[in-house]
């Protein structure tokens, strides 16, 4: 079973061999463990660049991959041309007589985004549907902030809310078309992150008049069943959940949720993304605790979870702590016991233990240790990262899902 299998089932909330796992983007904390920055990064070949993500995301164990905010860079450059200023927008009035698409059609060409459409391209053919590769977008109020400035956003918010209406509906358009195009490049499923639209950010009134439509509006363009469309608020987003069922979305990445209560107010309509603390589980809990509280969140929910940070990894999250939670996830799997497919070796190490009388034929001594399946293989049965032969190669471990 794939990744991209697993995800699916997750969306569908069908039973899974395992809960999938994933980062939330990860370029920071990869970049570093590197060496690199991102113009490092963007510097090599598509091919070359498709290649060191991936295998980035390999070595992490995450079921999803992602690309940068690259379309987002290119946008910001060609407002900033149209306008004849920067931050591209100072306020609704800048925004008056653009095109969503007419501005994406002439940031298309720019440089960063042939470079984006070579390197989706190149990810999908690497990929070949074992992972999907998620498109990125800012959400509606993000992008506008983005563009404009926080403080400028807070202002004309309070305002001129029809004037920031029109700007949103802009940021909107834009960001449509920005995930088409990534879609009809090579990338499989959409993510967007909007912590502007946070909790401590804005109040509820304003999340249900400037966000909400327009996150249902995103959404509904993309709609899937089968591929990932996922959302991402930070923070405490309790009271996001709820009204996010029937927007479209089918995974909601959340930070400082319990899960449970994310799962009730969900009502199966989305599957739940997340939710280990950055700082207080991936940054600083030890190794042993973090693969416990991980586990007890794969065994509370079985279906409908990917689990994952609760948002982008801090650059200096030790590898051990994402290996812990990978772990955990794996060790939901249920252990499959099959003989050795030499029947040489068969034949032989069965006529060995009816020799010694069920003892184990490659080691001396006779004790309940060594009295097939001995306690070593018992062992590296209980240990979720153990896959292989057992001491005399007569059984091996595997996994269900693979």
């Amino acid at each position: 079973m794939t990744s991209f299998d697993l995800i699916r089932k997750a969306i569908r909330y069908e039973p899974v061999p395992r809960p999938p796992v994933a980062v939330l983007d990860g370029y920071n904390w990869f970049l570093k463990r590197n060496g690199m920055t991102e113009q490092d990064l963007y510097a090599m070949s598509e091919e070359e660049a498709a290649a060191f993500i991936l295998d980035q995301y390999d070595r992490i164990g995450s079921d999803m991959t992602y690309v940068g905010p690259l379309a987002s860079g290119a946008v910001r450059e060609t407002l900033s041309a149209m306008t004849g200023h920067t931050p591209p927008l100072t306020g609704p009035a800048d925004a008056s007589g653009l095109s969503g698409e007419d501005v994406f059609r002439r940031a298309a060409e720019r440089p960063l985004c042939r470079r984006l459409a070579g390197l989706l391209q190149a990810m999908n053919t690497r990929l070949a549907g074992r992972k999907p590769i998620l498109a990125f977008s800012a959400g509606p109020l993000t992008s506008a902030a983005g563009l404009m400035g926080m403080e400028t956003l807070m202002t004309f918010l309070t305002e001129d809310p029809e004037g920031m209406e029109r700007v949103l509906d802009l940021c909107t358009d834009i960001t449509i078309a920005a995930l088409r195009f990534q879609l009809d490049n090579g990338a499989t499923g959409i993510s967007i992150a909007d912590p502007v639209s946070a909790v401590n950010l804005i109040s509820e009134e304003f999340f249900e008049r400037f966000s909400l439509p327009r996150i249902r509006r995103i959404a509904g363009e993309f709609r899937s069943k089968d591929n990932p469309v996922m959302l991402h608020i930070c923070g405490s987003s309790s009271p996001r959940v709820a009204p996010l069922v029937g927007s479209g979305i089918n995974i909601y990445s959340m930070d400082d949720v319990p899960l449970a209560f994310a799962f009730e107010q969900a009502r199966g309509d989305f599957a739940i993304f997340g939710n280990l603390n950055t700082v207080q589980c991936m940054l600083t809990m030890s190794p042993d605790a973090l693969f416990e509280k991980a586990r007890e969140l794969c065994l509370s929910a079985p279906t409908g979870f990917i689990l994952a940070p609760g948002c982008d990894l801090p650059p200096d999250t030790p590898e051990e702590n994402l290996s812990s939670m990978v772990r955990a996830a794996r060790s939901l799997l249920k252990p499959r016991i099959s003989l050795n497919p030499d029947p040489e070796i068969v034949k032989t190490v069965k006529e060995g233990l009816k020799q010694k009388g069920g003892y184990c034929p490659c080691r001396l001594e006779r004790t309940e240790e060594n009295k097939c399946m001995c306690r070593e293989f018992r062992d590296q049965i209980a240990d979720p990262d153990y896959e292989g032969f057992c001491h005399c190669m007569l059984y091996y471990k595997s996994y269900e899902e693979e």
